[in-house]
């Protein structure tokens, strides 16, 4: 017998009916013979191997490099001209054509271990034609002790000007020649960024047909009801778009957007905001039977998850993106506003994956496997299987980057964690596709009490 909503009903006649309520659903995976515990590693594993070779033949490295010293001028090129003289060193940049989204300037002493004179980099940018006057962009100084090594590093963000000016020179109370430097200017390849944009404009265009698909299939189910998780699903879906960006070849087109740049990260931040109270919701809901409260089930989740939300943007707010490598040691010498948003950041990131790791293995371990397949509906199960084989995926991809954090190695993964996040929620969409009716109802799955003789 199992407990049901309307009292113990045998196991026999609880499985005919969901066979009958099947045999007029739409036919899916499961009804197929199609196990979404099998089908969802090779499903994620298949986009991830594409794009991976897209990755390496296509899109090329994701970052090129100028190397160039301080005491000789080079010859000019389309988009970089140098002048150099004893006190300082002008560097023009021409981004149009042979650069996108952002470029590194670094300047390191090519003789070590003796003492060098403190130097300063200021970049200045401006538009032509049009006549705007040159403005400061950004400026950087070598540290000022000796406990850091001595260069400096300056990452300048394309904001849709035509012509950027770096200058290096001594920095403020130093007297002298400008020291013998190795300069360096780091780049996005316009190969690079057509890739990308040809890449997030076919996920773009996917995601779209997905979302009015979802959206027509709701529209004719209406008379349904929604059932549980299908309004999560069209939000995320809809915010995926944004994760996506569809409007990336327009910012590579302007060299550069504020706002569409602004715009793109905060909906990341949303989408990943979103999808972790999915996820806790979700897996929390499938082992609690009756309504749930307001306080005692969403209370903790939402606020656990704003603050993650809330940290990221004001860490995006202060460094105009989200700093993709926290490092521990340098929040000891941060402001005090900067080690209190990356510990929040940290701690709520981490709260969430240790609760919804309990959740999950309380649902596989603490019930069993057997029970498992006669209590959870296939909805269900497949909910639980793609998400552990995502965030398996994801760990993996992070660790990779761990491992070889090469410089660019950020860059190399978009598109991979891209394919990941839009082959999950395809696979999510048709799990939770209205009208295809679950082999249990909701009822029963959440039902803490179930048995069979």
């Amino acid at each position: 017998t199992v407990a049901t909503a309307g009292g113990l009903r045998p196991v026999s006649a609880v499985r005919a009916e969901a066979g009958h309520r099947a045999s007029r659903s739409p036919r899916t995976m499961a009804s197929l013979g199609c196990n979404y515990l099998c089908m969802a590693p090779a499903m994620m594993v298949l986009p991830l191997l594409a794009i991976s070779v897209v990755n390496t033949f296509v899109a090329g490295p994701p970052l090129e490099t100028l190397v160039f010293d301080s005491k000789h001028a080079v010859g000019p090129m389309p988009y970089m001209q140098t002048a150099v003289s004893n006190s300082k060193v002008d560097v023009g940049v021409q981004p149009k054509g042979a650069m996108s989204n952002y470029f590194v300037f670094t300047a390191v002493p090519s003789a070590t271990g003796a003492e060098q004179p403190p130097v300063k980099a200021t970049v200045m940018g401006w538009s032509e034609p049009g006549g705007e006057e040159k403005r400061q962009l950004a400026t950087a100084s070598s540290p000022a002790t000796k406990a850091e090594p001595y260069g400096l590093q300056l990452l300048q963000p394309l904001v849709g000007l035509t012509n950027y000016s770096i200058t290096v020179e001594l920095d403020k109370g130093a007297s002298g020649d400008l020291p013998a430097m190795e300069l360096r200017l780091t780049y996005v390849p316009p190969r690079f960024s057509s890739t990308q944009t040809a890449v997030r404009l076919f996920f773009s265009a996917c995601t779209v047909l997905l979302i009015a698909a979802y959206v027509t299939s709701m529209c004719m189910h209406a008379d349904e009801g929604m059932e549980a998780g299908q309004g999560w699903i069209l939000a995320i879906l809809c915010l995926l778009l944004g994760v996506n960006d569809p409007f990336y070849p327009a910012r590579v087109a302007m060299l550069g957007s504020v706002p569409l740049e602004m715009a793109a990260t905060l909906l990341q931040i949303l989408f990943s905001a979103t999808l972790f109270l999915f996820w806790l919701i979700m897996a929390d809901g499938m082992q609690r039977a009756g309504a749930k409260t307001f306080c005692g089930f969403y209370c903790l989740k939402g606020a656990l998850v704003g603050l993650y939300a809330a940290s990221a943007c004001a860490l995006f707010g202060m460094y105009g993106r989200v700093p993709d490598r926290l490092e521990v040691a340098a929040l000891s010498r941060a402001d005090p506003a900067t080690t209190a948003l990356a510990g929040a950041l940290i701690v709520s990131l981490g709260c969430i994956c240790l609760w919804l790791a309990v959740l999950v293995a309380r649902l596989t371990s603490h019930l069993g496997w057997k029970n498992v397949e006669y209590i959870y509906t296939d909805r269900e199960k497949s909910f639980v299987g793609m998400t552990v084989v995502f965030m398996l995926l994801w760990v993996c991809g992070l660790v990779y980057r761990a491992v070889h954090g090469q410089r660019g190695s950020w860059l190399m993964l978009q598109l991979p964690f891209l394919a990941l996040s839009n082959s999950y929620l395809v696979l999510l969409a048709h799990a939770f596709w209205p009208g295809s009716n679950s082999t249990f109802s909701a009822t029963m799955a959440a039902s803490p009490v179930a048995s069979e003789h």
